[in-house]
């Protein structure tokens, strides 16, 4: 049997032998032999699917029982040569890997990060919003695709986008194209200009990891710069507290390498009562910026307050919580930002600056300020002696604390 043509693509290979009119495609292969193997009959656009299994390439038992099952539905193909061409190329490039590179020190290089839309998502990194149910994180979302595809920098959010529009991919797990296109139409009327914009939309019912090939061509063809996954849950799919699907989603998001922004529900530590996104701690500590969103809205209102509070940051320092409004009507949802202080959201702010919200009204006890923060003591304490060295607040001879003139 002659030597397939090879053809290695972000995340998959193709393997074809054109005059037995078969090709095979590998992907999710690693180089302990584990793979998913797709056998196509046919050549060009007249294929169909034979099989698709997963399958221990270095398994003697696991290879002789996919030749058997081949056999019964191709008996005039070389099964068993098949896929030992298939074993060796694919065990060897997967390897291979990256080849080394040598990385020379720049006087040009710095440690400033690189943004697609700052503060928010870091260029060519994976970054998650999370946040409750009814926390408006999809609506935000929706906000951040229209932004970064404005042909201009300008916008009323504060939120800096790239120096030109970037195409957007929205891959929804969650809900169907006419709710989506709903929800778009509303946001596109909320900003008010007049140019219709489109957006790339995807409805998805297979985890990330298993779509790279179609996702890879499709963002190719048509220039995608921006991928918003929503939601994390279905698109890693499994045991979300394993830390096997969180490597796996952000394998893929690595080998697809471009900016993406992924939406997740959270969990809470009951020790500590910290919030994170809900599963594997991986799912964190992958991901290169990680914001949660909160939200503050009366039952019966058209307005609603979110915050997005900065978790985590690996290119950067820690940005300041940031503050939106939204406002809904029957066919439009409009964004404005929002000053937190004003709102039941204020506690997301840093507690320097709920501490100044509160003297802006007088002076108080470090007793006061604790009972009206839900801070401990000695939390507020050193907060305010760290204050009084940058000259923001005083300490007066009755032992409360006031805004330094």
């Amino acid at each position: 049997m002659n030597k397939p043509d090879f053809t290695p693509g972000i995340g998959f290979i193709n393997y074809a032998w054109p005059e037995l009119r078969l090709r095979v495609m590998v992907r999710g292969y690693s180089a302990n032999g584990h793979a998913q193997l797709l056998f196509f009959s046919g050549n060009g656009t007249d294929e169909a699917l034979l099989d698709q299994n997963n399958v221990n390439l270095l398994s003697a038992s696991a290879k002789h029982n996919q030749v058997k099952k081949l056999e019964r539905l191709r008996n005039d193909v070389p099964w068993d040569d098949a896929l030992t061409w298939i074993t060796h190329l694919t065990v060897e490039t997967a390897r291979q890997g990256e080849p080394i590179k040598h990385i020379w020190p720049s006087e040009e290089d710095n440690l400033a990060p690189s943004y697609l839309l700052e503060p928010i998502l870091y260029l060519n990194h994976p970054a998650v919003v999370f946040g409750d149910y009814g926390s408006l994180k999809s609506l935000f979302a929706l906000v951040i695709a229209y932004v970064t595809q404005l042909p201009y920098r300008e916008n009323k959010l504060g939120l800096i986008t790239a120096k030109e529009s970037t195409i957007c991919l929205y891959l929804d797990y969650e809900d169907d194209e006419s709710s989506f296109k709903k929800r778009w139409s509303a946001i596109c009327k909320g900003f008010g200009i007049e140019a219709l914009m489109d957006i790339r939309y995807e409805r998805m019912t297979t985890p990330l990891a298993d779509s790279i090939e179609s996702l890879q061509k499709g963002i190719e063809e048509e220039k995608i710069k921006l991928l918003i996954v929503d939601s994390l849950g279905p698109a890693a799919r499994g045991n979300l507290n394993d830390p096997e699907p969180a490597i796996r989603y952000h394998e893929a998001l690595r080998k697809l390498g471009i900016t993406s922004l992924t939406l997740a529900h959270n969990s809470k530590d009951l020790l500590t009562k910290r919030r994170t996104i809900f599963g594997s701690v991986f799912f964190t500590n992958l991901a290169r910026s990680v914001w949660e969103c909160k939200a503050e809205q009366e039952a019966g209102e058209d307005e609603a307050v979110i915050s997005l509070k900065h978790t985590k940051a690996n290119l950067s320092r820690l940005h300041p919580p940031l503050g939106y409004k939204f406002t809904f009507t029957d066919n439009s949802i409009a964004i404005a930002k929002a000053d937190l202080k004003d709102t039941g959201l204020s506690g997301e702010l840093p507690l320097r600056w709920q501490i100044k919200n509160i003297l802006k009204q007088g002076s108080l006890t470090i007793q006061d300020l604790t009972e009206q923060l839900g801070s401990k003591a000695d939390t507020i304490g050193r907060t305010l002696r760290r204050m009084r060295k940058d000259n923001q607040v005083i300490k007066r001879e009755d032992d409360t604390w006031g805004l330094a003139l």
